[in-house]
């Protein structure tokens, strides 16, 4: 894992470094952190700083979630990868992954393994991602993903999306679903529904030089039967 995992982020890093289109880098200011229908930011406001190198075809980025509040959650810092396929009037599919960390758990980055191992987990949870978005005519999405190192029956997760608009204020409607495991990686060892809501998002103008991205969301945990109401801004 250690070997295969420093090869292929020096690779990305070189392709996005030499190829590089595009930088961009961007700061969501939210009310709190809920990820796949799971309240992870301990009922605090989050920071979430994104950092996105982009190559042609290949995505590098670097995401993170910081509470406000000292202690009130774990931060979080995630790597993604991607590349991405064109299927033209069909929209587009792209094959990825993302490594997520806590950086604050007291284990060191370049700690590689398994959570069986002798010594204990590592530091990295990496998950598998495939992806599918559809063409402007029919704006859905879908994707699978898995986790595949350092944690344990592989949690698997799927999302349906569907993106339109209204009085033009963007609509985003999504259902998640997982199979389960007997671990309870998201809360339930049965078929479920996790994540189900909408978030709305719209640009505001403030000046002739400068708009604030505003956005809400509502999201339900049938499985767990909670509700979560988030709004935040994008800087």
């Amino acid at each position: 894992m250690r070997t295969f995992y420093k090869i292929l982020l020096v690779l990305l890093f070189s392709v996005s470094s030499i190829f590089s289109q595009s930088i961009s880098v961007n700061t969501d200011f939210v009310s709190r952190y809920i990820w796949r229908g799971i309240d992870l930011g301990g009922n605090v406001p989050s920071i979430q700083p994104n950092i996105k190198f982009n190559a042609g075809n290949f995505t590098l980025g670097f995401w993170g979630a910081y509470p406000i509040v000292k202690n009130a959650a774990l931060s979080e810092i995630d790597i993604y990868a991607s590349y991405a396929i064109s299927l033209q009037s069909a929209g587009s599919i792209s094959l990825g992954f993302t490594d997520y960390i806590n950086p604050d758990n007291g284990i060191k980055f370049f700690n590689f393994s398994n959570y069986d191992s002798e010594d204990g987990p590592g530091a990295h949870n990496l998950e598998i991602n495939l992806n599918y978005n559809g063409p402007e005519s029919f704006p859905i999405s879908l994707s699978a993903n898995i986790f595949v190192h350092n944690i344990p029956n592989n949690p698997i997760y799927f999302q349906l999306g569907y993106s339109t608009s209204i009085s033009g204020v963007a609509l985003n409607i999504f259902a998640g679903v997982t199979p389960g495991d007997e671990n309870k990686y998201y809360l339930t060892d049965k078929f479920d529904i996790i994540n189900l809501g909408f978030t709305v998002s719209k640009t505001i103008t403030i000046t002739n030089e400068f708009s604030l991205p505003i956005f809400g969301s509502i999201i339900l945990n049938p499985s767990q039967e909670s509700i979560f109401y988030v709004v935040g801004i994008s800087l």
